[in-house]
């Protein structure tokens, strides 16, 4: 069993969720749950539709800002894996092409 990294993939796939962050965060998800207010003022549906926007409006911009740092994670993933690649091939530069493993 094995796997394979590449670190290419990691900071690509960083990258497109980033932007895909960047394009979330300007979205009024909250905006049509207002509207209820506006079309119902003074009955208990206006308060609660006001408490629910709110609510959707904080919970919408925290889930930005964690989508965003898993974002930074892949692309440092990406970087990490590189550099480990990098020092692994200075730590056995001569000894993988003639390794044939125990005798």
């Amino acid at each position: 069993m094995s796997f394979a990294t590449v670190p290419d993939a990691l900071r690509a796939a960083g990258k497109a969720a980033a932007d895909q962050v960047g394009e979330l965060r300007g979205v009024d998800c909250a905006g049509s749950v207002g509207q209820v207010a506006t079309a119902m003022p003074g009955g208990n549906a206006a308060g609660a539709a006001i408490r629910c926007g709110d609510s959707w409006k904080t919970t919408f911009a925290e889930w930005c800002t964690e989508a965003g740092r898993h974002a930074e994670g892949l692309t440092k993933a990406g970087d990490l894996y590189q550099q480990g690649d990098h020092a692994a091939t200075g730590v056995f530069p001569s000894a993988a092409p003639g390794n044939r493993g125990p005798r």
